[in-house]
């Protein structure tokens, strides 16, 4: 009983933590920047990824409303390092976009935003960053 006890811990530190999302996925956790236009935090959220504004380049727009939105919502797993299936929110254009990406290494993901045709769409790079390393982070007096 105690054995069962402690592999029932364990499969619930490893179901629950906040860097996997489902069985075969690891989270790429952190915060991420896309174009010097927009940096968010990575989550799990209902078996997928999602991710919320930390910071946007235009000041005008660093809102209560827009920092903390979720920008990133459904993207599932494809397989080792990759995702589909997702929405794009973009804060500058209002507009929301499919999107699909893949981890390229630790500290960069490759994401093809779109709408309906992938091939229509564009591929942004997301590079990881230190959280609160730019100049106006969301729910900063600076």
């Amino acid at each position: 009983m105690r054995r069962f006890g402690a592999a029932l811990a364990l499969w619930m530190v490893v179901a629950l933590s906040p860097h996997h999302v489902g069985a075969e996925q690891a989270v790429p956790d952190g915060t991420w920047l896309v174009a010097q236009r927009v940096a968010f935090d990575i989550f799990p959220c209902h078996d997928a990824l999602c991710g919320k504004i930390t910071w946007l380049r235009n000041p005008a727009l660093r809102t209560p409303e827009m920092c903390g939105r979720t920008i990133i919502w459904g993207l599932t797993s494809d397989g080792p390092s990759q995702w589909s299936g997702g929405w794009f929110f973009d804060p500058e254009d209002g507009a929301t976009y499919n999107v699909s990406a893949h981890v390229e290494t630790v500290d960069r993901i490759s994401a093809r935003i779109y709408r309906g045709v992938p091939i229509f769409g564009r591929t942004e790079i997301l590079t990881r960053i230190s959280a609160r390393s730019l100049e106006g982070w969301c729910g900063d007096s600076r």
